[in-house]
């Protein structure tokens, strides 16, 4: 990726900095990324496609809706068609496109480099595509494969560096819209999901939902929500190290489980090859949302385990088909579409909702393996 052109210094940045009350000796990499939301919607040197994006957001529709005891969100967003209509790495490879747009940016797009450990470069860029105002597309230099083993430790420094933001991960076939590595970010605690889960760590309620402790291992601790109408598997610890070596006990055990997933109509079988990346499926189908708290240095890592990220409402024929993605938004609680009848007809059906988080996670029986796995997980010497 050439970005001579694309990025952004700080002296660029010095009037939008000024904006956030920040001076040019105290800038850090959260701050820029702040200062980049405002420079890309700046009318007369920003990015036109969010910029009229935006316009088109101010129109979005929203509505509440309580799914088995559970609120969700439904949106009516017109800014996330593009990605509700890509090709999915497991459907027909004719329409993948060939260009990488994260490789070749958008005409007035522009972004900040952010570093991370001694060798990994990322760019940092406006998503045109808005969930919420704010949203961003974190994309390594190098075109590497959207793949999360040997990256979460990237995800774990991102999250330290944006303290602002909840970090966001696409794994392959569970909601993924582009085969070059990237993250994405959002403002923290804007996705109904988000805030529900920080309710439950807190020990409110969310419905029938229940937080249930799974395992406690050194500085570690892993929860299961139950009767939350999706999987999640939610970690807190402050202990950056051990959360790395969960995660990779996580993905070897999730893996074991999702040898189960074939046969399934319009479900790819787990393991299957993925033209796009040139390569058989080798990690389990999952999102991430990983977020951190400076003010006493912990994390809140979030997991869900996917089947798939279509459901079956998505290959349907005609005025019956519902264009819809399961990704990380989804997942939170945010269930996005870009068509008016399809907004209508979620947020008519709570029923079919269900039926979608169902149709997209792994089957109750692949939790409870998974479950009872991660109990025996030893991460760090516990406590005495």
């Amino acid at each position: 990726m050439n970005v001579t052109k694309r990025f952004l210094r700080d002296e660029e940045l010095a009037v939008y900095l000024q904006q956030l009350d920040i001076k040019l000796e105290k800038v850090d990499d959260n701050y820029r990324a702040e200062a980049l939301i405002l420079h890309q919607n700046d009318p007369e040197k920003g990015y036109p496609k969010l910029i009229k994006n935006m316009q088109i957001y101010s129109q979005v529709a929203v509505t509440e809706l309580i799914v088995k005891t559970i609120p969700v969100q439904v949106m009516l967003n017109k800014t996330r068609q593009p990605s509700l209509v890509s090709s999915s790495f497991g459907e027909n490879t004719d329409t993948i496109k060939k260009t990488c747009e994260l490789c070749k940016l958008d005409r007035g797009q522009r972004g900040i480099i952010i570093k991370v450990g001694n060798e990994q470069e990322f760019i940092i860029l406006t998503n045109p595509g808005i969930t919420y105002p704010g949203d961003l597309t974190i994309a390594a230099l190098k075109h590497d494969k959207q793949l999360i083993t040997g990256r979460f430790n990237d995800m774990i420094q991102i999250s330290r560096a944006l303290y602002h933001f909840s970090i966001y991960f696409n794994g392959i076939l569970a909601g993924a819209s582009s085969p070059h590595i990237h993250f994405q970010a959002g403002y923290k605690d804007k996705l109904i999901g988000e805030i529900q889960i920080q309710k439950l760590l807190a020990g409110q309620s969310v419905g029938q939902a229940r937080l249930k402790r799974i395992l406690k291992s050194g500085e570690l601790e892993v929860f299961y929500i139950e009767n939350f109408l999706r999987p999640v598997h939610i970690v807190v610890t402050k202990n950056a190290e051990a959360l790395l070596k969960f995660f990779e006990h996580y993905l070897i055990l999730l893996k074991d489980v999702s040898q189960n997933i074939k046969g399934i109509k319009n479900v790819p079988d787990y393991g299957s090859l993925i033209p796009a990346l040139g390569m058989r499926e080798n990690e389990p189908r999952l999102n991430i949302m990983l977020k951190y708290f400076p003010e006493y240095g912990g994390f809140i890592l979030a997991l869900f385990p996917k089947r798939y990220n279509r459901p079956s409402c998505y290959f349907r024929k005609g005025n019956s088909q519902i264009l819809i993605g399961m990704g990380i938004k989804e997942a939170l609680g945010n269930i996005i579409t870009g068509r008016e009848t399809d907004y209508k007809r979620l947020r008519n059906n709570p029923a079919l909702i269900s039926q979608i988080y169902t149709e997209t996670s792994i089957s109750s029986e692949s939790v409870e393996i998974l479950n009872q796995n991660l109990k025996k997980i030893n991460i760090l010497p516990r406590n005495r």
